[in-house]
């Protein structure tokens, strides 16, 4: 026969079991505690992740509109203007980049970014005054009557929103690209709408090749008679006047000279030397428009 459990034994044991199954939902639920906060810190990283990457540095949105609306360097404004969808497409592309994504970018990522838009952005204003009509006063008869400096304070109006500010042509060229990159090639990729621009490139400036699609960008300028010519006879470098206007960027990398030894032919280049005159040739306004593609 059973022995019968005292009240006392009883309670005890009761206790006892009570005491064990708290312990076992203590532990149960510091584990559910660690599951949970391991869980949050991977969404939080892998949304940090994404978000520092979602930025398209392939600019596929201005790779279309280049390949689509422009051919040898021209510009087909009329058709750009028939197609604002290409238009807003890109300018949401860069309207998307935020201060955050934007700060631990390499110095190539930042460059490509600034040089896309600012070229982007003077497209832009471009087809928004299309076509472009003739202003008053004097300072109009000094430039063609589809020039872009036609446009009233067109260097200084805002043109394109880029990391939540609205930005002018001027802020982008001399407070961000000169100021903080110091890189005088960017003279010879910036496109101002007109002819005596730097040639357009018809792809968009993308960081892994960056370097090369600066320098080809200034041996293609160089190779412009309209832009740049040496005559041996004289001993005179004949220079567009960007190397001009922008003479403190050259002479930073040594001085016009040397600058521009560097992207001409070696034969040419032997022949040039601080002793050789400089001429400046006229610089085209002109808008570079080109015509609808076949």
């Amino acid at each position: 026969m059973c022995d019968v459990l005292r009240g006392t034994d009883r309670e005890e044991i009761v206790l006892k079991t009570n005491a064990e199954l708290k312990k076992k939902m203590k532990l149960r639920n510091h584990n559910k505690t660690i599951v949970c906060l391991g869980l949050s810190v991977a969404l939080l990283f892998t949304g940090t992740v994404a978000r520092a990457s979602s930025f398209d540095h392939r600019y596929d949105a201005w790779n279309k509109l280049l390949t689509t609306h422009t051919e040898n360097g021209f510009v087909n404004y009329q058709d750009l203007k028939e197609s604002p969808e290409d238009l807003t497409a890109v300018m949401e592309s860069f309207q998307a980049a935020t201060e955050d994504e934007y700060d631990p970018w390499s110095r190539n990522q930042k460059i490509a970014f600034w040089l896309n838009a600012y070229n982007f952005a003077a497209m832009n204003l471009i087809v928004e005054h299309y076509p472009i009509q003739k202003k008053f006063g004097w300072k109009a008869l000094a430039y063609p009557d589809n020039s872009i400096q036609q446009i009233p304070d067109v260097w200084d109006r805002e043109s394109i929103e880029v990391l939540g500010k609205e930005r002018s042509l001027n802020e982008i060229e001399h407070e961000i690209l000169r100021k903080e990159f110091k890189d005088p090639r960017v003279h010879f990729v910036l496109v101002c709408a007109s002819i005596g621009c730097p040639k357009l490139r018809a792809e968009p400036y993308v960081p892994e090749r960056l370097e090369e699609q600066l320098d080809e960008q200034v041996r293609v300028f160089m190779s412009d008679t309209e832009k740049a010519r040496y005559e041996r006879e004289n001993d005179t470098l004949y220079l567009s006047p960007i190397l001009k206007w922008f003479g403190d960027d050259f002479e930073a990398a040594g001085g016009r000279v040397a600058f521009v030894k560097k992207y001409l032919p070696r034969e040419t280049a032997n022949h040039l030397s601080d002793k050789s005159k400089i001429k400046w040739l006229d610089y085209d306004w002109s808008l570079n428009e080109g015509k609808a593609k076949s």
